[in-house]
């Protein structure tokens, strides 16, 4: 009994030592085909490759590779999708890095990868492409995109007709973040990722928030005369007057709202104006400044300007609130300088000794606008308002050949 379990037992041994061997020399035989062409079950990003040589796939990834697997970059922003063609930030398809890292993957490891290519047919390896990009483009891409796309948030207002005020509610912005979209930029593109790659963003918030001005109701100060001139004198400053909100701490300028939007303005009618405006100050409490063109609000609470014409007069009136005790509300701005980088260039005309400035580098900032609240003077919110971005530019010199160590 015992020598029939024996007998058993090597044959066995036997069979799996012939299945072994077979697997083995197939996949040997199988290795040395894979060395000259390609597999059925290889391809790269849907573009397959099976039966082909080594030079032959390099020309059909290079033909096909844009039109399967794409030819534009894709970024999303939270609100709109973005296309880039890849040519603009010199994104290229590396088909030897490609064809190398195809290689890697066929290349056997440890004792089980004696028979990878025996074992690995009809199993399909669709290998992600190896990119190539420039970071100095793609940097310059973005700062561009946040010029033309960050959302800027919208400012609680106050409507006001016939005596009636209707409260329009605020909404949130957001801020392209450049450094922390790059980061995710240049790990889609080490992954071999074409997107929709989403950019990293901080949410902006407006620097009037219905909340602060729900409580705004209160007559704080009229003022009136009858004009002489057309209406339409008048229209430009009662568009830049009337609804707007200025919050405590705040200035408001009439001669610098028209300078800021470049706005012809009757100057008879500004003086009309401003002198309305000075009286209504006067009786709201407000500071005034700039010999009577503009004022503060030295308030504890936001205050709405309305002005309008009724009849032959020109009115204006400033609303307030009462807030809770201690509760302030400022608008502060802060201002972050970046750094330029540096370039070096390489000039053959040029002795190693020698180095020559090409382009000064200058610094860029940003800055930052935040809405503060404080409670009996503790900071409890700061929220950022806008950001404004101002490129620099590079120093960039040029050496001459040897200079650099590699």
């Amino acid at each position: 009994m015992v020598d029939s379990r024996k007998h058993v037992a090597r044959i066995v041994l036997l069979l799996v030592a012939a299945v072994m061997l077979t697997l083995f020399l197939a996949s040997l035989a199988l290795a040395k085909r894979d060395a000259k062409v390609y597999p059925s079950n290889i391809a790269v990003s849907g573009v397959e490759l099976g039966g082909l040589s080594r030079d032959k796939a390099g020309r059909v990834l290079a033909d096909r590779l844009p039109a399967n697997y794409g030819s534009h970059l894709l970024l999303q922003t939270p609100s709109r999708s973005l296309s880039i063609p890849i040519d603009q930030v010199k994104i290229a398809y590396d088909i030897p890095a490609t064809l190398a890292k195809i290689d890697v993957s066929l290349q056997p490891e440890g004792i089980a990868g004696i028979f990878q290519h025996s074992i690995a047919r009809g199993s399909t390896q669709d290998i992600a492409p190896e990119i190539n990009w420039n970071t100095t483009l793609l940097q310059e891409q973005l700062n561009r995109i946040k010029l033309a796309y960050d959302q800027p948030a919208i400012d609680a207002r106050i409507l006001y007709s016939n005596d009636y005020l209707d409260y329009i509610s605020h909404k949130n912005g957001y801020s392209i973040d450049i450094t922390a979209s790059l980061d995710n930029v240049c790990a889609a593109l080490k992954k071999g990722s074409l997107g929709p790659i989403p950019l990293a963003t901080r949410e902006t918030h407006p620097r009037v928030r219905l909340e602060d001005i729900k409580e705004v109701k209160d007559i704080l100060g009229i003022g009136g005369d009858k004009i002489n001139q057309p209406p339409a004198d008048f229209r430009p400053l009662l568009e830049i007057c009337n609804g707007s909100v200025v919050m405590p701490g705040e200035k408001f300028s009439l001669a610098k709202t028209i300078r800021a939007r470049h706005s012809k303005i009757n100057k008879a009618a500004l003086t009309v104006v401003n002198d309305i405006l000075y009286r209504t100050c006067s009786q709201a409490g407000l500071e005034l400044v700039e010999q009577r063109t503009g004022f503060i609000n030295n308030l504890q609470h936001p205050i709405l300007i309305t002005s309008a014409i009724e009849g032959n007069s020109l009115v204006t009136k400033i609303f307030g609130c009462q807030t809770e005790t201690g509760k302030e509300i400022k608008f502060i701005t802060e201002k972050e300088e970046l750094a330029p980088g540096f370039e070096i260039k390489v000039n053959k005309k040029l002795s190693p000794q020698q180095r020559i400035v090409l382009q000064e580098g200058k610094s860029g900032y940003i800055k930052r606008s935040y809405r503060v609240v404080k409670v009996n003077g503790k900071e409890m919110e700061k929220n950022l308002l806008s950001e404004e971005f101002t490129p620099g530019r590079d120093t960039i010199i040029a050496v001459g050949p040897g200079t650099i160590k590699k």
